[in-house]
């Protein structure tokens, strides 16, 4: 017996052809962190170089240990007033306040999480008519892309890039006004597109167990390797240099569905696993697979799941 995996609906599928559909982001949460050298402190923490984040685009990245585990995956964006806008995996909220509050000596830094402010996701042909709702000019065309609202804390995140769709962060109260004559979808739904999309989530498609590098991390524009130290930047940085990155996560279709999830992605024998699977709106199942990068790039291995059902590798997930 299958599991019941999220699927997308032909009715959402037209609206994303045609118009617009939104959905609240709760698996993610918003952080504040402001302090005349927060920049600086940052730089020395997060594997994405500051120096590229500006008022008109965000930055991704991760924050690790010294050993190179991931802590979070963050996207960070500019607020007012010189404070900053970091968004997180809610499940690692509170984990990510407390380990960057832990290593802030000789800083001024005040952050923590900010429970009126949340996340939505409008998606679909013609999602930028939704931001004018919000007081919101359409941002530029780069991933990350972001604009803001002149009055209050409202921004959009173009999110992803290709389709493009965009996050809006504001208060919840703006949220329900700005959306409130638009059908809001379950975020089962958002889940499916993301999944067939080929977009991994920190908690999700990967976690601290497996290195960043080997999450696509670059794909996804979230590490510098020219920016000089920071926790965890030596391992990224052997692992790079070296050679080290064997396994990344690649976009899949399959021919059936999985019976479980996780399940091992196998030739003769097992050599990755499938992450994640999602229904589109024609009954076709795409998944996420941690595989092997020769196996990956071969157009020649053929890879099945243990009931029987052909994978394909279509392409490394990036943004």
């Amino acid at each position: 017996m299958t599991i019941k995996l999220p699927r997308l609906s032909s009715a959402t599928a037209d609206r994303l052809l045609q118009s617009s559909v939104a959905a609240p982001r709760s698996r993610w949460s918003v952080l504040k962190a402001s302090g005349s050298t927060v920049r600086d402190y940052l730089q020395g923490q997060v594997t994405q170089d500051m120096g590229k984040l500006t008022s008109e685009c965000g930055i991704h990245a991760c924050l690790l240990t010294p050993q190179g585990k991931a802590v979070s995956e963050l996207y960070i964006i500019q607020g007012r007033d010189e404070e900053l806008i970091l968004l997180v995996p809610s499940a690692k909220a509170e984990i990510t306040v407390g380990r960057l509050r832990q290593f802030a000596l000789g800083h001024t830094l005040r952050i923590g999480i900010v429970d009126t402010l949340a996340i939505c996701s409008i998606q679909g042909a013609n999602a930028p008519e939704l931001l004018h709702k919000f007081e919101l000019t359409e941002p530029g065309n780069g991933w990350l892309a972001c604009s803001r609202s002149e009055s209050d804390d409202t921004f959009a995140l173009v999110m992803p890039k290709s389709p493009r769709g965009f996050w809006v962060i504001s208060s919840k109260e703006k949220i329900d006004v700005a959306l409130s004559n638009h059908v809001m979808l379950d975020e089962t739904e958002f889940e499916a597109m993301r999944v067939i999309r080929g977009f991994p989530d920190f908690g999700t498609e990967w976690d601290e167990s497996i290195h960043p590098l080997n999450a696509n991390l670059i794909e996804f524009d979230g590490v510098s390797f020219n920016k000089g130290c920071y926790v965890g930047q030596e391992v990224t940085a052997r692992m790079n240099w070296r050679g080290g990155i064997k396994k990344k996560l690649y976009r899949v279709s399959i021919s059936g569905q999985p019976d479980t999830i996780p399940c091992p992605v196998q030739t003769t024998a097992k050599i990755g696993e499938l992450k994640s699977a999602a229904i589109d709106h024609e009954g076709n199942c795409f998944g996420i697979a941690l595989l092997p990068v020769d196996v990956g790039e071969s157009e020649s291995v053929a890879l099945s799941l243990e009931n029987g059902a052909s994978v394909e590798v279509l392409e490394a997930c990036h943004a």
